[in-house]
């Protein structure tokens, strides 16, 4: 079980620290990546992984099969339960997301404000982000299901 500390405002800090496996390069073993600070923008949560599965593109990227932007996190397929909540996160449903909801959620991020969000075409959207598929970056650390928390 893992403490959230709100810092200020978005900021949150979690005891112990959340752990990303991380993966760099085919024959390697995965590192671990404590991110022990979070920000939770609007419309985003933290939610601790209960569960994830190991997808065929996971099995194909660490075999080196599969071309991946290294350093990053697999796993885009798993559930879990909210621990913390940005302003505004909804379900899909457009209803209010609240702390211990236990979620799936989709493999794909998108903005919602560009022209392809707003004519309902997210999966083009401009700037789309992929669990378990990109590269792991300052912020984007929990960023797949081989995690402790995304």
């Amino acid at each position: 079980m893992h403490t959230v500390v709100r810092v200020a405002g978005p900021d949150l800090i979690l005891r112990p620290a959340p752990v990303a496996m991380v993966w760099n390069e085919p024959g390697r073993p995965h590192d671990a990546l404590a991110a022990p600070g979070v920000h939770l923008s609007p419309g985003e949560a933290l939610v601790e992984v209960e569960l994830a599965t190991i997808c065929g593109s996971d099995v194909n990227t660490v075999r080196g099969s599969q071309p991946a932007a290294a350093p990053l996190v697999l796993g885009h397929e798993q559930v879990g339960r909210v621990i913390a909540v940005g302003e505004g996160a909804v379900r899909s449903d457009g209803s209010s997301l609240e702390l211990g909801d236990r979620v799936v959620w989709s493999v794909t991020v998108s903005c919602g404000e560009c022209d392809r969000c707003r004519r309902g075409l997210t999966q083009k959207c401009r700037s789309l982000a992929k669990y378990g598929h990109e590269r792991v970056h300052r912020g984007w650390e929990l960023s797949g299901g081989f995690a402790t928390h995304v």
